[in-house]
């Protein structure tokens, strides 16, 4: 039988790319991890909260219902019903090697995060933008966006309650769910129509009403 030890570095090899931070890690002392457990995942009063973790080997994890995160910390440490997670290769549990590196969303919640007043293929859509991973979310469900800000468009991540609400009362924002993406791009991809005031001309509104019902239950966390 494998030892503890052997485990551990097990699984620290078997991280993937995308599972790898870039940040500096002490050899003579433990990591340190973004820490939360339940509803406290989200409340955005505790997202800097850290522990230490006790043993050199130990990495940092965060594990998710869906998309919504549902604990975070060190993998030795995890609840029983994370690690299970974890020990499976789920991708509701994502692994990091780095130091405070457990601050992102699901792999696979990833928008176009861009500035049409910064580079102007914001504007345009499609896959002239790759998307990249966002960070975790504080809200039970996790959304991409896309608004009129001026005279260009402006794309990201819809991460808490009060950004997702703001943007369905936004009649120049539109959001949408991750999980509608094709495999080339972001879900976010497509434009709003808007004219060179930045007037809104329409929206496109991706939201089921579960969604729309989870973000009203939600207000009292924030």
């Amino acid at each position: 039988m494998m030892s503890p030890i052997g485990v551990i570095l097990l699984l620290c090899f078997s991280l993937t790319s995308a599972e790898l931070r870039d940040s500096t890690v002490s050899g003579n002392s433990p990591r340190n991890c973004y820490s939360c457990e339940g509803i406290n995942c989200q409340r955005t009063s505790r997202q800097n909260v850290t522990v230490t973790c006790t043993d050199l080997l130990d990495i940092c994890v965060t594990a998710y219902d869906d998309f919504m995160v549902t604990e975070r910390g060190c993998l030795l440490e995890l609840s029983l019903a994370s690690k299970a997670k974890c020990n499976a290769g789920d991708k509701q549990c994502q692994k990091c090697n780095g130091e405070l590196c457990n601050n992102l969303g699901r792999i696979d919640f990833q928008c176009i995060q861009c500035d049409g007043s910064e580079n102007s293929d914001c504007n345009t859509g499609g896959s002239s933008v790759s998307p990249s991973q966002c960070a975790a979310p504080t809200s039970s469900n996790s959304y991409c966006y896309v608004k009129v800000e001026g005279t260009n468009l402006q794309r990201g991540c819809a991460l808490s309650v009060k950004e997702q609400q703001t943007c369905l009362n936004d009649t120049a924002c539109s959001l949408c769910l991750p999980e509608n993406a094709d495999v080339s791009s972001a879900c976010n991809n497509y434009n709003l129509e808007y004219s060179k005031s930045g007037a809104a001309q329409g929206q496109q509104l991706f939201v089921p009403l579960i969604g729309v019902v989870s973000l009203l239950a939600l207000r009292v966390l924030q």
